[in-house]
């Protein structure tokens, strides 16, 4: 069996750059079939998913991961798909989030004896549109008997030293996509158009210009955020007829899909009402709502082997973007844990060796727990 520091190189060596990733999965399938894992392959549209389990008893603890990676950028130190070492860290696309992980949680599973059942759940579309991975395979799991007592995601949760985090929860996620439709004209004839800039740069200014709250309980303050901007206009003598923009909403507790919704297309009225002709119309894409674990039994026995490995006990969170989390916690308690998060999605990811070999040694008293 590799070692995992190897099951890591291995991985990073997958060009999986989402929603790419069926090689890295066909490696994976073959170290859990060696194992005595049975396996299901679970593709859905252009996305491959992988479920395996060992063990039909419970407690059943199932692993979720993701082993697609964003995509490289430039100006590399080592090629991001070599899983390079130099001085004791690995490089590589993917080392922090999350396949350091994932190589972390096979390794233990090689060197530990368990009661109840384990199951690992990866899938190829977490970076990207999140569409047919996770979130198709909750039913799978739910028609087939494979519910979870208890899960855990390896993101790269950890801010300072390793297990010094753990997510227990998440904000919620909406965008909206706003349009604003006016009327084209000469820049010298303003009152012959409409411009349809004017009525945009209103409405962003007054969704942001106030804070949408001050946190909640376990939970940051709400943020909204502009993300997107654009006119068609190539030239500086039309007064455009078109603008655009979008905008995402990172929410806490304190609110919830519609009542979001809601407040985007009430101040898109009232921006209305004072330009007239214009139309702006508002398309809202929810994503996820914000979610918290409240399972105490489950919190401690992480904390306490996070606790074993490094002597601190780690802090709870629900800071940060969303994951797989969202998905999972609608079919039982999910934490979230990995490795340092300060590289992912960096040029130049890394994670040092140590924390690889630690967060297996964590995973493994978890197992014992």
């Amino acid at each position: 069996m590799m070692n995992v520091i190897e099951l890591a190189q291995k991985l990073i060596q997958f060009d999986s750059v989402t929603p790419k990733g069926a090689d890295s999965l066909d490696f994976i399938q073959k170290y859990l079939e060696d194992l005595g894992f049975n396996i299901q392959r679970l593709p859905f549209g252009s996305v491959d998913n992988l479920f395996a389990r060992k063990g039909n008893d419970n407690p059943h603890l199932m692993f979720v991961g993701h082993v697609d990676v964003v995509p490289t950028g430039d100006g590399w130190k080592h090629p991001p798909f070599a899983g390079v070492v130099e001085n004791n860290i690995l490089y590589g696309r993917g080392a922090a989030d999350m396949k350091g992980a994932i190589a972390a949680f096979l390794a233990a599973l090689a060197d530990i004896q368990h009661k109840g059942s384990i199951s690992v759940l990866l899938t190829t579309d977490e970076e990207g549109p999140a569409k047919d991975g996770i979130a198709k395979i909750i039913p799978w799991l739910e028609s087939n008997n494979h519910i979870p007592d208890f899960a855990l995601v390896g993101e790269p949760t950890s801010v300072h030293t390793l297990g010094d985090t753990i997510k227990n929860g998440r904000r919620g996620s909406i965008s909206f996509d706003i349009v604003v439709h006016g009327r084209q004209g000469h820049v010298a004839y303003p009152h012959l158009a409409q411009n349809a800039a004017n009525p945009l740069v209103m409405l962003l200014q007054n969704l942001t210009s106030h804070p949408l709250d001050e946190g909640a309980k376990d939970f940051d303050p709400s943020n909204l955020e502009i993300v997107k901007m654009n006119m068609p206009n190539d030239v500086y003598n039309i007064i455009p007829g078109v603008s655009s923009a979008s905008i995402n909403i990172r929410f806490n507790s304190l609110h919830n899909f519609k009542n979001l919704e809601e407040r985007i297309n009430l101040e898109a009225l009232k921006v209305k009402a004072q330009y007239g002709p214009c139309e702006i119309s508002v398309t809202a894409l929810p994503s996820a709502e914000p979610f918290i674990t409240h399972s105490e039994g489950w919190m401690q026995k992480v904390s306490k082997a996070v606790e074993a490995e490094t002597g601190s006990y780690p802090q709870y969170s629900t800071s940060g973007g969303t994951s797989d989390a969202r998905f999972i916690q609608k079919i039982c308690p999910v934490l979230e844990l990995g490795l340092l998060n300060k590289t992912a999605h960096h040029v130049d990811e890394h994670i040092p060796i140590a924390d690889l070999v630690s967060l297996q040694k964590i995973y493994q008293r978890i197992f014992q727990e």
